[in-house]
């Protein structure tokens, strides 16, 4: 069963635009969209990320939201620069890694997952290095990574009154 996720709110024009000059790269088209109706969202049922079964460790990052820095879209942008090249905007945290848009050509728009474990803690690696090597794309567009989000069905916390099938 697919999640709905809990949108958090309009995001205004002049807000993406801050955003956007903050960031110092225009957002993909249709993650932009998507971040003007919802300023990110949240899961309202344990959730996974299929096929790979990767669970959230946060909810979908929104700019402003007033909650957690930590889900905040440029505090994930600062926080990933040891490991991600500004090409890349985390988008979520998983429980095993980060989930990252691509921000420029080729493949803009396009989802990625880098994995913690990925890594042996006795190299060195740049972002660059992990950019070009250790990402594994995800979906082409936005809207298919939304749809790759299922319902965690080994989760005691379920409440199918807030899902979709």
């Amino acid at each position: 069963m697919t999640v709905e996720l809990t949108p958090r709110g309009a995001l205004p024009e002049t807000a993406l635009r801050e955003l956007e000059g903050k960031l110092g790269f225009a957002l993909p088209a249709e993650y932009r969209a998507w971040l003007a109706a919802t300023n990110g969202a949240d899961f309202p049922v344990a959730a996974q990320l299929m096929p790979r079964g990767l669970e959230p460790e946060d909810d979908l990052y929104g700019y402003r939201t007033g909650g957690d820095p930590h889900t905040e879209l440029l505090y994930a942008h600062g926080y990933c620069r040891d490991v991600l090249t500004p090409d890349y905007l985390p988008v979520t945290r998983l429980t095993t890694g980060i989930v990252a848009i691509k921000v420029t050509e080729p493949d803009s728009g396009s989802l990625w997952y880098w994995s913690e474990s990925s890594l042996d803690t006795d190299e060195e690696y740049t972002p660059e290095y992990i950019s070009a090597n250790h990402l594994n794309k995800l979906a082409d567009t936005f809207a298919q990574f939304l749809e790759l989000w299922e319902i965690d069905p080994t989760s005691p916390f379920l409440n199918p009154e807030r899902t979709t099938s």
